[in-house]
Parts: C-alpha cells; sequence; structure tokens
C-alpha cells in the first residue's frame, strides 16, 4: 500500500511539475489603427484582438519553457520578448504621430525593457576590406565573455541570465558565417567549430535563422555562388545538405520543415514520406496533413476559385471576364521586395507577348488600409497588365494557397480558367517565356 501511495504521489507531482503553466501578454496601444498585434514563437503565428475603443486586448501562452517571441505591434515594427511559463508582461505602445515607444511592465517588465535598450552589449567588428574568418572567430569569442560578464552584473533572474547567455553566443557567430574567407575548407572548419548543435537553442530566433542562413551557405557552397537552383531542384539540394550536415533530430525536423512544408500543396509523394518521417510536431504534422489533402484543388486542370476583385481604378474583375485567354497570374506585395524585384521582368514578358492570347494579371494582398499605397506603387513602376487587389478575402487565399500564403508567386490558368500550373516559374526564369511560347 505504501509503494502504491509513493508512486501515485510521484505521478502527480511529475504532473504538477510539467504541466504548461499560463503566460499571460497584455497590450495597451495608444492611438490604435486597427492592426492586430502578432506573436510568432517558431512557426506559430498568432494575432491578439484589440478593443477597438480602448486599444486594450491580451492573451494567454501554454508555455513548457522560457522562451523568446517576436511581438509585431506596428507592421516592420517587431520587437523581441522573453517569456517565461507562470509570468505576465504588459506592452503599453504609442503610436502617436511621430512616437515610437513601448514600454513595458509586468513580472517580465524589466527583463524586456533591458532587451530591447540600445548599446548595452559589444558588437563584434568586422574588417571587410581584409577578412580573415579564424581572427574573427577569436574576436567573436573575446566579444561574447565580455557581453556575458555584462550580463552577470545585472540583477536578474538566473533564468534569463542562462537564456539571453545562449541568444548572445547565436548572436556571435553572424559575423563568421558572412565572412567571405576564400578558403573553402578553412571556413566550414571554422564555422563547424563555432556552431553549437543543440536541439535546447530552438526556443531561439536568432537560432533558427543562423540555421537557415547556415543551410543556404552550405547549399551555395556545394552548388557553386552562380548557380540559381529553384524548386525540386533547391528542396533537394537542402535535403542532402541537412541530411549530411546535421544529426540533431529535432534540427533536423525543424529544416525538413522549413525546406518542405509549402511542398504539401503540390502532392509530391516522396517529400511526403521524407516530412512525415521527420517532423515530429503534432501541430506542424496536422496542418501538413490538411495541406496535403488540399492539393488536389489547384492540381492542373481543377477549375481555379471564382472571384471578384477591384482593379486600381475601382472596377470589379472576376475570373469570367478573364475566360478565353490564357492567364499569367503574379501575386505580390507593396512590402515584398522579391515581387518588386520581378516587376522590371514582367514588364518585358508583357511588351514579349503583346497582342497574343494571354493576360497578365498582377494581383496584390496589401490590406485594405494600404490601397493607396498599392496604386501609387503601381504609378511609380510603371506597372502594366490588370492589376487587382486581394484586399482581405483571405478565404479565397487560403483556398488557394493552402500550406503557405507567401509571395511572390505564379500562377498559369488555360483559356477556360482551369490550373495549367499552380505554383509556375517566376518572370525572370527563362523557362516562362519558353513555355508561353509553346503555348501559343
Amino acid at each position: 500500500m505504501k509503494n502504491i501511495i509513493l508512486t501515485l504521489f510521484l505521478a502527480l507531482f511529475f504532473i504538477a511539475c510539467t504541466k504548461d503553466e499560463k503566460t499571460t501578454i497584455r497590450f495597451d496601444i495608444r492611438d490604435y489603427d486597427g492592426t492586430y498585434p502578432r506573436i510568432n514563437i517558431g512557426f506559430k503565428y498568432q494575432e491578439i484582438r484589440i478593443d477597438s475603443a480602448t486599444g486594450k486586448g491580451y492573451i494567454e501562452l501554454e508555455l513548457q519553457e522560457p522562451a523568446y517571441a517576436k511581438i509585431t505591434v506596428r507592421q516592420h515594427d517587431s520587437k523581441l520578448c522573453f517569456l517565461e511559463p507562470g509570468n505576465e508582461l504588459t506592452l503599453t505602445y504609442s503610436q502617436k504621430k511621430g512616437e515610437k515607444e513601448i514600454v513595458y511592465r509586468g513580472t517580465l517588465g524589466e527583463e524586456n525593457q533591458f532587451l530591447n535598450q540600445v548599446k548595452f552589449y559589444d558588437v563584434v567588428r568586422v574588417d571587410y576590406k581584409n577578412p580573415n574568418i579564424q581572427v574573427i572567430a577569436r574576436r567573436a569569442d573575446s566579444v561574447l565573455a565580455v557581453n556575458k560578464a555584462k550580463l552577470e552584473k545585472t540583477s536578474y533572474s538566473a533564468t534569463f541570465k542562462a537564456w539571453e547567455g545562449k541568444r548572445l553566443q547565436v548572436e556571435t557567430w553572424f559575423p563568421v558565417l558572412r565572412t567571405r574567407e576564400l578558403d573553402t575548407a578553412v571556413y566550414l572548419q571554422t564555422i563547424r567549430q563555432c556552431f553549437v548543435e543543440d536541439s535546447t537553442y530552438l526556443s531561439l530566433p536568432n537560432y533558427r535563422e543562423f540555421l537557415e542562413q547556415y543551410l543556404r551557405t552550405l547549399v551555395r557552397l556545394g552548388h557553386g555562388t552562380k548557380s540559381t537552383l529553384e524548386g525540386e531542384d533547391l528542396a533537394d539540394a537542402r535535403l542532402k545538405m541537412i541530411f549530411d550536415n546535421f544529426q540533431e533530430p529535432a534540427i533536423v525536423g525543424y529544416l525538413v520543415d522549413a525546406t518542405l512544408f509549402h511542398f504539401a500543396e503540390r502532392g509530391i509523394e516522396r517529400y511526403e514520406k521524407i516530412y512525415n518521417q521527420h517532423v515530429k510536431d503534432a501541430a506542424r504534422l496536422a496542418l501538413y496533413a490538411e495541406a496535403c489533402k488540399k492539393a488536389d484543388r489547384i492540381a492542373p486542370g481543377q477549375p481555379c476559385p471564382d472571384f471578384s476583385f477591384a482593379d486600381n481604378t475601382g472596377k470589379m474583375v472576376t475570373l469570367a471576364d478573364l475566360k478565353g485567354k490564357f492567364v499569367y497570374i503574379d501575386m505580390w506585395a507593396t512590402w515584398c521586395g522579391p515581387c518588386k524585384g520581378e516587376m522590371p521582368s514582367l514588364l518585358e514578358l508583357e511588351k514579349r507577348f503583346e497582342g497574343k492570347d494571354i493576360l497578365f494579371v498582377s494581383l496584390s494582398i496589401d490590406k485594405n488600409k494600404d490601397i493607396e499605397l498599392w496604386k501609387q506603387t503601381i504609378e511609380n513602376m510603371g506597372l502594366g497588365g490588370i492589376q487587382l487587389h486581394l484586399g482581405e478575402n483571405w478565404d479565397w487565399l487560403k483556398i488557394f494557397m493552402p500550406a503557405s500564403m507567401s509571395v511572390p508567386r505564379f500562377v498559369l490558368l488555360d483559356r477556360e480558367g482551369k490550373f495549367i500550373d499552380a505554383n509556375m516559374t517566376r518572370p525572370s526564369d527563362k523557362a516562362t517565356a519558353e513555355r508561353l511560347e509553346a503555348l501559343l
């Protein structure tokens, strides 16, 4: 009986110790403009509803361990915040014209006020005229030691200091990674000596960013700096580098997820097998499975979902209006650099196929509040073709792009409004013009 009671006690104690604790984040936004704040932890994004009258709102997160989150209140203004199970944080955000201020309060207020102050830590100075990766690596170690010593002198908790120390360590790797060392063998050896493959670091946004940049560097070095890979060729090159250079299952799973998640909508069986083998996060697997089920909706020969969008003159344009000709759709946004980078090539395509049976449609996914910016960008860039604005018709977009609502994205429809390719090549790819020539 004593053994049974002891076992039950230990089980209850274990459950109590491992139970997720709620972390509350509150917002007090002055002159609220209608934009919902967004919290990003890993792959997870959550929007917070704000009372338009008071500018106040909150969210409760269940965390198993401390984590860093990127919190965006106003577009292009993200702040790094430290969160800890069972604690709370309040952000008082001023959006008055000419002001840009956040005050952090609550049990995590001091840590986050400290985290977002300027010029507390030393930075790694790099001489880009005479780069020597081994010298920079030693310099990075010295800067890390100085910054950790500064951190230890603060009065913050041991938990915060431990996590902040990890974050500082990752920050010192970036200058090393970005150094243009001519000797590839020396470069890779130095990076690998600095890098720590530790899945507990995955809750750090800068660690995930480093993994992505490190992987891109490995692909670039493996295929030459002038080689441009896209689509499945790029995915295959990334997968090879992942399996050749990383061992920890959680890190491999993270990178496989980052590489293959958006391929779910293409229904590629070999990628589905790899994804399900290496990704273990239940939430991600559920999203991936749902995206795979929806892949048939955008398969060749399936009808494109109907739409009715306003053009830049206010006239409504429907899918039926476009039938009778091939349609090349460019999904873009004014805030997307790569999107605007494709515009000169798109203009060249329009000129090359002028008078032919093909329409070029540019579909902006900018929010309704940015319509004037969209119109001004069209004018400034001299864009042609049919210019449409999606507005905030996210239901249509989710049906069309079930796995990844990312831009730029290009689609080719036949004369009946059916998909030829829902993942068409971009305007700058010479294969695009060749394929259009073959159709016409």
